[in-house]
């Protein structure tokens, strides 16, 4: 980008540095060929310290919806993140543009330590035991102590036995953000010690029951493992001489209906057949993937009371009636986002109609990471909805049928064939021949196409081949597309390529 507006002209936004001397530098700018709209860009500048090979670079949305709410959206286009030193594309700096992929935030990360340039500030935080999101930690006494926010050891969480053994509940919090609670004990003379979780308050009392996870008991003194989500929950340490817990129930309590199965999650149950339900998880509306005056698909989420350990989802489809090209399936996909070839969102199993109706029900264990979401089509259009992270509710996206089946991916289509994009095609990468010949490397995403952005090669020198190549699961290089044809990727390692018949030249992937 060399021609910008007048006064328009790039700026450093906020920038910081790791120790590993790892620097990042957000921008923003008006670049001349926008000069109509007048609106300002925003893009990262990435250069990775000496010695640092885990290096990641992406870009972030950040809302403030008031009352405290504050909502972080890391996107999920192929441009908005980079493993090497250099720059990301440009998208849209405000956050109340009508339409187009905005962003406002960046981050940083060298594999130790996580750089972010928020809305107001710049923050740098180590990332701890994890890369990400910490599900659970195996030895949180391990974590060195620079790496918590805090750890809180409250008196009030606190039971001893008559013997000597005692077990305290523990809660901290990682700078990286993560929660985490667990369990610390003394057995001088044997016994055991555990974690409890908060059944509910209902009809019958206040009820905890053991937390069936690996590395949540112990038998000797110590720790147990950590965990980043949990209900409310007690400890208890148990021997020869008795029982003890840091909370006990208000009164002798009777247990909720068993389960409808012997092991948990329970599969195939009918939402209608649940008659009690865990408080504040009764079966509520948390997506709605819906098509104007089309089909609609409600995705709810409950947590019934003989299962206080998973969230359980269902949708209710509402399709139009005799056609046999509508259907409403539920899906899931990872925490990471469904916009990639790698986390495309996949269905659950008994979770597709084809008539209105309602699913059964399908349970997400909390510590998994995994999303709800859903997606109709009713023969003319799609409708496809998320719910994900702290993005309280995610309006549902549309789309119209395109060349292959919505949720899939079309191959052997044709730049030229796509009429409507709802990600801009643009021009990811070039390389070039020392005869002059040159190959581009462009990518976006039609406006069929549910979660994937589609990449191609193509070239305007003749006598050469071109081809579109990826990275395979061994590492190697592949080639996935002829000269022009569309290819879905998650944009990170894929390539243009051109040959002469001698030499060979191909576009340096992002990562």
């Amino acid at each position: 980008m060399t021609a910008w507006q007048s006064g328009g002209a790039p700026k450093i936004l906020k920038e910081t540095t790791l120790a590993s001397g790892t620097r990042i530098v957000q921008y923003t700018g008006k670049p001349a060929w926008d000069a109509s709209a007048g609106r300002t860009y925003t893009w990262a500048e990435v250069r990775f310290g000496t010695g640092v090979t885990e290096g990641r670079l992406w870009l972030r949305a950040e809302e403030n919806w008031g009352d405290g709410i504050n909502i972080t959206t890391t996107l999920q286009h192929p441009r908005s993140y980079r493993g090497t030193t250099g720059t990301t594309g440009m998208f849209q700096y405000s956050t109340s543009a009508p339409q187009g992929t905005y962003a406002n935030s960046a981050c940083v990360t060298d594999g130790t330590e996580r750089g972010c340039l928020g809305s107001y500030a710049a923050e740098v935080v180590p990332l701890g035991p994890c890369q990400g999101w910490c599900a659970e930690v195996a030895d949180p006494g391990a974590v060195p102590q620079s790496d918590w926010s805090y750890v809180e050891r409250s008196d009030y969480d606190r039971a001893e036995l008559p013997s000597g053994a005692s077990v305290q509940q523990v809660a901290g919090r990682l700078k990286q953000g993560s929660y985490l609670g667990w369990a610390e004990g003394e057995l001088p003379a044997g016994g055991r010690f555990w974690l409890e979780a908060w059944q509910g308050e209902g009809r019958w009392g206040q009820v905890y029951s053991e937390f069936p996870r690996e590395g949540a008991s112990r038998t000797a003194t110590g720790s147990t493992r950590a965990f980043s989500w949990l209900p409310e929950l007690r400890a208890c340490v148990s021997d020869a001489t008795g029982t003890a817990c840091t909370a006990d129930e208000d009164f002798t309590a009777t247990a909720p209906a068993e389960a409808p199965c012997d092991t948990l999650p329970c599969t195939g149950i009918d939402p209608a057949s649940v008659t009690e339900w865990m408080p504040n998880y009764e079966g509520d509306v948390v997506e709605d993937a819906n098509i104007y005056l089309g089909g609609r698909f409600k995705i709810y989420e409950g947590r019934p009371a003989w299962d206080p350990y998973h969230l359980y989802y269902w949708g209710v489809a509402e399709l139009p009636p005799g056609r046999d090209d509508v259907s409403a399936t539920l899906m899931k996909h990872t925490s990471s986002g469904a916009d990639s070839r790698t986390a495309r969102p996949e269905p659950l199993t008994g979770g597709r109609l084809t008539a209105s109706g309602t699913t059964k029900m399908v349970a997400l264990d909390p510590l998994s990471g995994d999303e709800i979401a859903g997606l109709v089509v009713d023969g003319k259009k799609w409708a496809f909805a998320t719910h994900q992270g702290n993005n309280i509710y995610q309006t549902s996206v549309q789309g119209p049928i395109g060349p292959c089946a919505p949720g899939e991916a079309c191959e052997g289509v044709a730049p030229a064939a796509v009429t409507t994009w709802a990600s801009k095609q643009t021009e990811w990468a070039k390389a070039t021949l020392p005869n002059g010949a040159g190959v581009t490397l462009s990518g976006g995403r039609p406006d069929w196409s549910v979660t994937d952005h589609y990449a191609w090669a193509h070239s305007a020198s003749e006598g050469v081949t071109v081809w579109l190549e990826d990275k395979q699961p061994g590492g190697a290089y592949a080639k996935v597309a002829d000269a022009g044809k569309l290819k879905a990727t998650d944009g990170r390692w894929v390539r243009a390529c051109l040959s002469d018949g001698t030499t060979t030249a191909c576009t340096t992937p992002t990562s």
